[in-house]
Parts: C-alpha cells; sequence; structure tokens
C-alpha cells in the first residue's frame, strides 16, 4: 500500500482529471453534433452514431439527436461528478467512511446506466439523423457491442468493489464497538 501522502497527492490528480473530463466530455460531445465536419479531423465519433453524423444533415435534427444524446451523457458526467467526489474524499483520506463508498456506489450505477441509456437513446438518434432523407430512406438502428459489454463488466466490477468495501466497514465498526 502506497503511503498516504503518495495515495493523497494521487488521488489529488485523478480528482482534478474527473473534473477536466466533466467539462470536456459534454463539450465534445455537443462539437461533435453541431460540427460534425470540423471535428472529424480530432478523430472524435461516438461508437452508437458511426458514420451517419454529418453536416449534411440539417442543424435541427443534429439538434435533437444531441438532445437524446444528453441522456447517456448525463450519466457519463455524474460518473464524472461521483469519481471527482470519491478522489477528493480520498486525497483528505477518507477511504472506508460512508461518503465516499456512497460515491463509489454513484460511479457504478452512473457506469450501468449509461450503457443502457445509451442504447436506448440509439434508435431515436438514428432515426432524427436520417429524417431528412425522406419515406423509405429513414433507418433506426441499435447496436450493442464488445464495448458495451465491457463497461457493463466494468460497471458490475465497481459495485461489487464498493460492496466489498461497505463490508469492511461494516466488520471493522462492529469490531471497534466490543469492549
Amino acid at each position: 500500500m502506497a503511503p498516504p501522502t503518495k495515495l493523497a497527492r494521487l488521488s489529488r490528480v485523478m480528482s482534478v482529471l474527473s473534473l477536466i473530463g466533466l467539462i470536456v466530455i459534454p463539450t465534445l460531445v455537443t462539437a461533435i453534433f453541431l460540427h460534425p465536419d470540423t471535428t472529424q479531423f480530432l478523430m472524435l465519433r461516438l461508437d452508437h452514431l458511426g458514420t451517419d453524423l454529418t453536416s449534411q444533415i440539417p442543424l435541427q435534427y443534429r439538434i435533437d439527436a444531441l438532445a437524446c444524446e444528453a441522456v447517456p451523457l448525463a450519466f457519463t458526467v455524474w460518473a464524472m461528478w461521483s469519481l471527482r467526489q470519491l478522489f477528493a474524499n480520498y486525497a483528505k483520506g477518507e477511504v472506508f467512511s460512508p461518503e465516499p463508498l456512497r460515491h463509489l456506489n454513484n460511479v457504478a450505477n452512473a457506469l450501468f446506466l449509461g450503457v443502457v441509456a445509451d442504447f436506448v437513446m440509439q434508435a431515436p438518434i438514428s432515426y432524427l439523423l436520417t429524417w431528412y432523407l425522406g419515406p423509405h430512406h429513414r433507418s433506426i438502428s441499435l447496436s450493442f457491442g464488445s464495448n458495451d459489454a465491457a463497461w457493463l463488466f466494468i460497471a458490475g466490477t465497481v459495485l461489487v468493489i464498493a460492496r466489498v468495501m461497505g463490508e469492511a466497514r461494516r466488520v471493522a465498526d462492529e469490531n471497534a464497538a466490543f469492549v
């Protein structure tokens, strides 16, 4: 186990990086929808959009699709905020107290719900992005790939770790109560 000063320093760095992610991710997703052609050089893409998103799609449809994308994006923001809070707790030396355990649970829940929301929102997003093509050219698509399965597995792992830490805290409290 790393000395507390190293853990605190690493936790502060991770807290700052989580905060940066909290700002950058929604900004980039918004840029992808509003300016798809100018953001292509960054090689940014959303897995479930494929190559459907171009500036040929009228802006109103892209904005409507962005509104749908805001649902899974909200879970990403929640996960990043919870990570930021979790690492801030760790930086203060709070590891097994209720607050960091709650944040760790929030990360797991946000990851899981984000995958579900991402899957559900694919249908309206794909429909909106093909609406301008007219009848018989519109499409609705759904996909579930290995990335989605990996994120579900990661969410489950984080949830189990949070429960193990909670159980360790409960046992420690129980042992401390014996006189």
